[in-house]
């Protein structure tokens, strides 16, 4: 214990903290003006406490998490593949519990659990393992990256049927990152990216609240009433808010005219409170946080440990980069929740596991420093890995 306290990347842990308790601040903010008019909750209090209950249970699992080796998390990659997969199937037939049309979550009486949110470990998991087990065979195509594909478009097929194209996504991103700095042939990532970006395209138009979406991004105010009107508001939010803010908890957006102000678009909240500043707080935060996750996977013990540190640094900064792209009308709106700050118990216990695995390959990084640690080998062939800048 004293040596993984003292191995531990505490710039990492003080940008968690900022961001989680940011959040819960944010959360109630956002959410007590709607909470206290809601007469089946009348408690203005109820969406924070309920924040501030996964936050600190988020806070054991994250610090369990990385005590815990991320070179056993290999051991279960299968198992975790598989109970996704399972999960996500019960979700689409029959079983699952529908929110604002989109039925992407299963009913556990307690609290409600969204499966795709286990999916972007589960799949970030995955490519690293079979990447780093296949190294030798990454030239040939199908050998090497056509298994991990298939089983990545049937995770991503699954969440699609929910349907959650943002999820699905920024899932793929993440995946793609582990894949380009896996040693895999540029032309074969290239096509692959070309191949996920025209699938993108094909999925937004070939369904008619997909494209009504993405043509309302574009001009919000050729339907402002209609599937412009969530925009619309997020926009009038952020335009309100100025450089300065109006000032915390004074916001008039989140008073019945914003949709979904302390889950997707709490961002908005955050510009019309606290203005710029407080937008540019987020985004710069979130920019140490990347560099963070880089650096961690630049100084990792191994090749998995390398791999694992990018797919979890970028798929957290993937659901940012929506979420941002989103809330300010540069992309279509997709669902997707602002990591750490927005209110949702299993977004923020998943991403609390993902961060303690990052965590301990820091801890296992500092570690190698002072001494050489038993690892099992790989592969019989390694090869290096694309270098981390």
């Amino acid at each position: 214990m004293k040596k993984h306290l003292k191995n531990m990347d505490y710039p990492l842990l003080v940008i968690i903290l900022i961001l989680s308790l940011f959040g819960l601040v944010m959360v109630y903010s956002a959410s007590f003006v709607e909470a206290g008019l809601d007469p089946s909750i009348n408690d203005s209090g109820y969406y924070f406490r309920r924040q501030r209950t996964w936050l600190i249970l988020g806070l054991v699992i994250f610090f369990f998490a990385s005590m815990f080796s991320y070179r056993s998390l290999r051991k279960l990659t299968k198992i975790a593949f598989f109970v996704t997969v399972i999960l996500l199937f019960l979700v689409i037939a029959g079983m699952g519990h529908t929110v604002n049309g989109a039925t992407r979550w299963l009913d556990f009486k307690v609290f409600l659990f969204q499966p795709s949110e286990l999916a972007k470990i589960t799949m970030v998991l995955y490519f690293a393992h079979i990447l780093t087990r296949k190294q030798d065979r990454l030239d040939n195509f199908f050998q090497g990256l056509l298994p991990p594909i298939l089983l990545l478009g049937l995770v991503f097929g699954l969440i699609i049927l929910q349907p959650d194209l943002g999820t699905a996504t920024s899932i793929l991103m993440a995946c793609g990152i582990v894949l380009l700095f896996s040693g895999a042939r540029f032309t074969h990532i290239f096509a692959l990216g070309g191949a996920a970006l025209g699938l993108v395209i094909l999925l937004i138009f070939g369904a008619g609240y997909r494209r009504d979406r993405f043509t309302s991004f574009l001009n919000p105010f050729e339907d402002p009433a209609g599937e412009g009107y969530q925009l619309v508001q997020s926009l009038i939010a952020i335009a309100s808010g100025k450089v300065n803010g109006v000032g915390l908890g004074s916001g008039v957006q989140k008073a019945g005219f914003l949709p979904e102000a302390h889950t997707d678009f709490i961002l908005s909240v955050i510009a019309e409170e606290l203005g710029l500043f407080g937008v540019l707080f987020v985004i710069i935060t979130f920019m140490v946080f990347m560099y963070k996750g880089v650096l961690i996977a630049k100084r990792a013990p191994d090749h998995f440990g390398r791999l694992l540190a990018l797919g979890i640094t970028f798929q957290i900064i993937s659901q940012v980069i929506i979420n941002l792209g989103a809330v300010s009308g540069s992309m279509p709106i997709t669902g997707i929740t602002l990591p750490l700050i927005s209110y949702g118990g299993s977004s923020l216990l998943i991403t609390f596991a993902t961060l303690g695995v990052l965590m301990n390959i820091a801890i296992k990084g500092n570690m190698k420093r002072g001494y050489v640690e038993e690892s099992e080998e790989d592969t019989p062939t390694q090869r290096p890995l694309r270098s981390v800048k």
